[in-house]
């Protein structure tokens, strides 16, 4: 005859059970809280998700690029790929600045930041300014600080240095 007794589970495991539990359950909450599939779309509501944009995106919203442009357009690279890394590392990088870490009221670009902007300028502006557009405006010499579109172009896309 067998034994038809069940074996208790170990503590182990039902600690690591509730464990995994628990940050699945926090995450999926945090997700839906912070509208995370929001950040899929090509909306510029998502990125007024955090009250650190609402003037940024006040800015925009008055702005001339608002009819022809979204913060992708501008703040995310063109290609599928690079899109979708840069939408993935800002996403993370903004959720563990806004969970874990004082974040700053006033924001400032990064350099990669401003290298995707100045690609986003010429991609979209290539024929409006191809015969007026300084050399120093190429991709290649952003890394040394040369003339960027914004340099003369500050208050376009919004007033804050973003």
């Amino acid at each position: 005859m067998k034994n038809n007794i069940k074996k208790p589970i170990p503590i182990l495991t039902l600690a690591v059970i509730i464990a995994v539990g628990f940050v699945v359950g926090a995450g999926s909450f945090t997700f839906w809280y912070a509208k995370g599939f929001s950040y899929f779309s090509n909306d510029s509501k998502a990125c007024n998700n955090c009250h650190v944009m609402n003037e940024v995106y006040k800015d925009w919203s008055i702005g001339s690029h608002k009819n022809y442009a979204t913060c992708n357009d501008c703040h995310i690279p063109d290609g599928f790929v690079s899109k979708w890394l840069t939408k993935a590392q800002s996403g993370f990088s903004h959720a563990y600045s806004f969970t874990l870490k004082d974040i700053e009221s006033n924001l400032s670009a990064t350099q990669k930041s401003k290298t995707i902007v100045q690609e986003n300028c010429i991609r979209c502006h290539s024929n409006m300014v191809s015969s007026v557009v300084n050399p120093t405006t190429k991709i290649v010499h952003n890394y040394d600080k040369s003339l960027s579109c914004v340099s003369c172009h500050k208050n376009i896309g919004h007033i804050r240095n973003f």
